[in-house]
């Protein structure tokens, strides 16, 4: 590729420019032009060093005038200051919390006392006074490697940003598995500081924080709510990167997530930052608009409890005064999740939601007058109509949770005649419907839009699909009408009120309940979801308490009989049928199936008129944390039967399918559905199985919501399944012309038997190997394609397409391959077998033993000059599957020399030879490139050979003696300070070895660190040559990082 197409140029300047003339950046580009020192270039006195401390001294003197000179070296040594026992993440959020709020430092006053006081690293109220600093091929310094990054942004000095590029033509994910993380391991501290994490190829980008998995890095498609998007860089750069989004970003839109015991680094994806800033302006004019900030709609899943945090966070900080926000819920394990989310995230400070929860009407009031920083309560707290209007002198901030439901009524009419002065904003994840009238005349119209549609698009949900399977298995259901939905919908109901339903609605509950329908749906059920295995979790959601029960029951002795029948097949198997089998027998025997119902009086009673027992569904819900366990994707608690519980504000990311045999209306229609939307590793999309026809109900719901903002058009969230099983035969498609076009017929292989099927399962791995980008092109497409199958069942799907899915399934197969060759094994035969008789063996006579006529295996010298490369030419295109032998080939030179430069890092020229001969054979992809590439591994391999018997020639003992020498060789010596060198090399080794010995761990004290710093140091002054003298420290530490690499477990 010409240099102009480089990624240096095509990618990396084009940021470079774009960061400088658009946004306003210094831009510097590092590589061999950074002079360290004081005084040199960035102020940088080591490579090591990732804070830019000249900038950073000189913003604290501007952004805190009372600072003495005293006061900031205090404060610099607080901030660079860590224990090196912390974790990664836990000193990445000390030092988020120190750069937003100020770091805390004691200052003496003029009596002598000292008081605490924080200095500001950021003007954040005026960003353009902060300076910003993009440095491009920046080299770091770990204590073990040493890396040089795309684009490292600073601010004020402190590395802020990590842009990690690639060419246009790599696929973006390269950028997280082969570099990023690569960084996390050999320079962590770069990251000790680090806000926004930054990938892209220039056409396709992703931004995410430290810890996130790259299934959590997001698109920043847009700069405004109503663009359609785009995710190149170009728009990444302009939405996060311009110096107001980004102080903006930095301070009101991260946050540190401790639920579920681990901490979890969050920041606002494109449409939440978006979304909450519209509020924040509606806020602003809060006066104009008499009180109603609007609703916010964000469809579920898309992180609307963050968006909350979010909003309340910046409110806090950007104006003045101290207002309580109420958080208001129409149930109680809503009220409990989302209070428990702002405690989570540290809103709360040291004190537990529960103190915020409003327990009684009476304690809401004394809250609402005493202004505690949030309150968390029910709509049924603001019960009391004789109450009269609460006037404070603190701000008061209504947020209505699942805002369609909170404000009708009795208890809605209450609260507005209670706090007639507070501002109110709605959010809700379903869209207002056109004869919600209520909702809008609250809130007022729209402030955020963000549709079901948009969010797919986006990745910030997965798709739905529908499945109709009542018509499948010619299921009858009643006449569905309003009355009969309205009473369904209400179905989690005490005793007196389920006697009233079933009275009203007569015949029609019989026919829903009844044995043989339930039975029916019971047997298919088992035989859907355990085709699904794979997939994810269930939810079954049942017409009432009572149906719930008795499904768990009847799946459960279906299920039994299904794990019986399964075990039947193991007698006919193939040994491969026999592994998969046993996986998902193991799978369906730990399988847990339990009941989520809520409690009532009597039910004990009312369970028996039936033949149940509830006590032990009851003890289960009452003795375990089943919502834990069901949101835990490795927990075996995989399928459960609930009635109304966990319908709404209920999150599960694994969860996949969801069973509806429970008519629904509306607004909780729609959030029942979109409990399977979540993203999660390895989901492509959830599945909605309906029994009951509720896709009629769908329609009607989305014919009837309205878009106010914008007149968002409505769009289906749960297509029919035909829409899935379209997809997949489209990929199949395109993945055999992909095949094609590569010279593979796939057709071939489907038609294939016996040796020839094998043969050609080889072939097609071979010609998905010809390139990189050809490879890894067919490897997204098949994985695509593996995860789309898991949805659908078998006879879904035609026998030729279900052949051509495990075809490909066999070529990727082949191709995750990695063998592991040992030296002079398999794939060094066969090679040898080809080069041997080509090249020649030169015999130094001084290596000739005495003894016999063998030559010692040290003296053997390899002259890859005398190979005749026309021959061996030939001798290659013998072989069948050249890309297969290519890829063997390189994964064997990549291990090994993985493993000859951790033993020693001089061999780093080694390296460099071998990404070029493979950067080089991937820009031509032809016949003789391959050839010519081959010939060039080949020549390295043989190289590599005589590297590893180098210390023998060198006089030395073993590899450990020439990597110290390696490291301390330079230019020009004389052969005297040569011996001078290789006899310090060999004094060196035994002391450091001899000093480690004597210590426990020592590179987790910095006392022991310091001990076998000062050996080395103390044996290169009194040994090196006096050559040597202005560049002792260099190449000290030179020989400590190597020592700390090599000799760490020691």
């Amino acid at each position: 590729m010409s240099w102009e197409y480089s990624e240096n140029k095509l990618v990396q300047d084009s940021a470079g420019n774009l960061l400088q003339d658009s946004l306003a950046w210094e831009v510097c580009y590092a590589y061999n032009k950074e002079i360290l020192g004081k005084e040199g270039t960035f102020g940088r006195t080591s490579y090591k060093e990732i804070v830019l401390t000249r900038y950073l001294r000189k913003a604290l003197f501007e952004n805190n005038s009372w600072l003495t000179k005293e006061n900031c070296e205090s404060a610099i040594k607080t901030l660079l200051a860590y224990s090196s026992s912390n974790t990664l993440m836990q000193i990445n959020r000390e030092k988020f919390t120190m750069l937003r709020d100020g770091i805390p430092i004691k200052v003496k006053k003029t009596n002598g006392e000292e008081e605490d006081k924080l200095v500001r690293v950021f003007n954040f109220s005026d960003p353009e006074k902060n300076h910003f600093l993009a440095v491009k091929e920046m080299k770091i310094h770990g204590d073990l490697y040493r890396r040089r990054t795309d684009i490292v942004g600073f601010v004020n000095g402190i590395p802020l940003l990590f842009i990690e590029l690639k060419k246009q033509n790599v696929d973006v994910r390269d950028a997280y598995t082969c570099n990023y993380t690569d960084y996390l391991d050999t320079i962590p501290h770069l990251f000790h500081f680090n806000a926004f994490i930054m990938l892209s190829n220039g056409l396709e980008s992703k931004v995410g924080t430290l810890g996130s998995k790259f299934s959590f890095f997001n698109e920043w498609k847009r700069l405004h709510e109503d663009e359609a998007g785009s995710v190149e860089l170009a728009t990444m750069l302009k939405g996060i990167c311009s110096k107001r989004n980004f102080m903006d970003l930095f301070e009101n839109f991260i946050l540190f997530d401790t639920s579920g015991g681990s901490t979890e680094k969050i920041m606002a994806r494109n449409h939440q930052y978006l979304g909450v800033n519209e509020a924040v302006e509606s806020y602003k004019n809060r006066k104009l608009k008499d009180g109603k900030l609007g609703v916010f709609w964000h469809t579920q899943g898309s992180g609307k409890s963050y968006s909350m945090i979010f909003l309340a966070q910046k409110i806090r900080r950007k104006f003045t005064g101290s207002p309580t926000f109420v958080v208001m819920t129409d149930r109680e394990e809503l009220n409990k999740q989302i209070s428990d989310t702002f405690e989570a995230c540290g809103c709360l400070g040291a004190t537990k939601a529960n103190q915020y929860i409003a327990s009684s009407g009476e304690d809401l009031i004394r809250k609402l007058k005493a202004n505690p920083s949030f309150i968390f309560t029910l709509i049924h707290k603001f019960n009391d109509p004789t109450q009269s209007p609460i006037y404070t002198e603190h701000e008061i901030i209504v947020f209505s949770d699942e805002a369609h439901r909170t404000q009708n009524g009795f208890f809605a009419d209450n609260m507005s005649l209670m706090l007639p002065t507070a501002s109110k904003i709605g959010f809700t994840g379903t869209p207002l419907f056109s004869y919600d009238n209520i909702t809008e005349r609250t809130f007022g119209s729209y402030v955020s839009i963000y549709d079901f549609k948009r969010a797919v698009e986006d990745g910030a949900t997965v798709p739905l699909y529908y499945e109709n399977r009542a018509d499948l298995l010619d299921i009858q259901n009643p006449e569905i009408n309003d009355k009969l939905l309205d009473a369904i919908e209400q179905a989690d109901l005490g005793v007196i009120e389920q006697a009233k339903l079933e009275q009203e609605l007569g015949r029609d509950i019989h026919v829903l309940t009844s044995c043989e329908r339930l039975d029916t749906i019971a047997v298919d059920f088992v035989e859907h979801y355990s085709e699904l295995w794979t997939t994810g979790k269930a939810m079954f959601v049942c017409i009432n308490k009572v149906t719930a029960v008795r499904m768990h029951d009847l799946v459960k002795k279906h299920w039994n009989r299904k794990i019986k029948e399964t075990e039947a097949l193991l007698s006919g198997a193939s040994q491969q049928e026999s592994m998969e089998i046993k996986r998902k027998l193991e799978w369906m025997k730990n399988t847990e199936i339990a009941v989520i119902i809520s409690q009532e009086q009597n039910e004990i009673a009312m369970f028996e008129k039936w033949g149940l027992d509830i006590r032990i569904h009851r003890e289960k819900m009452e003795n375990r944390e089943m919502d834990k366990e069901f949101k835990d994707p490795d927990n075996p608690f995989r399928i459960v039967f609930v009635c109304a519980m966990w319908l709404t504000g209920f999150d599960v990311k694994s969860l996949a399918t969801i069973y509806l045999d429970k008519s629904l209306k509306a607004h909780t229609l729609m959030q029942t559905i979109a409990r399977a939307n979540r993203v999660y590793e390895g989901k492509s999309n959830g599945l909605i199985v309906d029994y009951i026809g509720v896709v009629k109900a769908l329609r009607k719901a989305l014919a009837e919501y309205t878009g106010t903002k914008g007149d968002h058009p409505g769009n289906d969230p749960a297509p029919d399944k035909s829409e899935l099983i379209a997809r997949i035969l489209n990929l199949l498609n395109d993945i055999s012309e992909y095949m094609k076009q590569q010279g593979f017929e796939l057709s071939c292989l489907v038609d294939a038997t016996d040796f020839e099927k094998l043969a050609l399962v080889q072939a097609g791995a071979n010609a998905m190997c010809i390139s990189e980008e050809v490879k890894k092109r067919f490897e997204v497409m098949a994985r695509e394609l593996f995860k789309l199958f898991k949805y659908v069942e078998i006879n879904e799907v035609s026998e030729h397409d279900r052949a051509s899915k495990n075809a490909v399934s066999a070529v990727y197969d082949q191709m995750q391959e990695k063998v592991k060759y040992l030296d002079n094994t398999e794939l060094m035969k066969q090679i040898n077998e080809i080069v041997s008789e080509y090249i020649e063996v030169i015999t130094p006579p001084d290596r000739v033993s005495q003894n016999s006529n063998h030559i010692a295996d040290e003296g053997i010298r390899f002259d890859i000059s005398k190979i005749d490369f026309e021959r061996l030419r030939q001798e290659f295109s013998r072989v069948k599957n050249k890309n297969l032998l290519m890829k063997d080939l390189k994964e064997v030179i990549n291990d090994r020399l993985d493993m000859m430069m951790k033993r020693n890092p001089s061999r780093i020229n080694y390296y460099e030879r071998y990404q070029k001969i493979i950067d080089e054979y991937n820009a031509e992809q032809d016949k003789a490139a391959i050839e010519k590439t081959f010939i060039e591994l080949t020549a390295l391999v043989n190289d590599l050979n005589d590297e590893e018997k180098r210390f023998v020639r060198e006089g030395f003992e073993n590899d450990e003696e020439l990597a110290i020498y390696d490291l301390l060789l330079k230019n020009s010596l004389t052969p005297a300070e040569i011996k001078k060198v290789k006899k310090l090399a060999k004094i060196l080794l035994k002391q450091i070895k001899q000093t480690i010995k004597k210590l426990d761990h020592w590179t987790e004290k910095e006392e022991t660190q310091a001990a076998v710093d000062v050996v080395i140091r103390d044996i290169l002054y009194k040994e090196l040559p006096e050559s040597y003298d202005k560049e002792i420290t260099q190449y000290r530490q030179k020989v400590y990082e190597f020592v700390y690499s090599a000799y760490s477990a020691a």
